[in-house]
């Protein structure tokens, strides 16, 4: 169980073992008088085959999907993670857009405009970086934006 915040994060290695946790995080809410949101309350299962779930917290069924987005990287059932990449590349873009008069400025010295784009870009872009699993594909993703930045 990972605590971020006011958010849970609860991972098992199985639909049993999930069952299990949800029953103590039950007996934790009860002593400090919490309260779960159900609308908020979703459930991934990451295999190579198709799985579903069948967890209710008190009458209401855990709500599965297919993908959602968790401190800013993207998981999804199928455990790869292309789009999370996908999206990390396209950030930076973004960023580097909203920072173009402060980047192209001539009040601001080199080392200055390097300095930001390591934590303003490249810190955004890598971020998770560390667990990916890279294909072919992802690879020349990343390798692209390395040469553009």
């Amino acid at each position: 169980m990972l605590s971020f915040a006011n958010d849970i994060e609860i991972k098992a290695q199985d639909e049993l073992n999930l069952k299990r946790a949800l029953e103590r995080s039950d007996i934790l809410k009860s002593n400090y008088r919490m309260k779960i949101n159900r609308i908020k309350t979703k459930a991934i299962v990451c295999s190579r085959f198709s799985e579903n779930i069948n967890i209710k917290m008190d009458e209401d069924a855990l709500k599965q999907v297919p993908k959602f987005k968790h401190l800013g990287s993207i998981f999804t059932d199928d455990g790869e993670n292309k789009e999370d990449i996908i999206q990390r590349v396209k950030e930076p873009k973004i960023i580097i857009n909203n920072r173009k008069q402060l980047l192209c400025s001539n009040n601001l010295g080199l080392e200055m405009k390097r300095e930001t784009l390591k934590s303003c870009i490249w810190r955004v872009a890598l971020y998770g970086s560390e667990t990916w699993a890279l294909g072919k594909n992802e690879e020349r993703v990343v390798n692209a934006f390395e040469t553009r930045s």
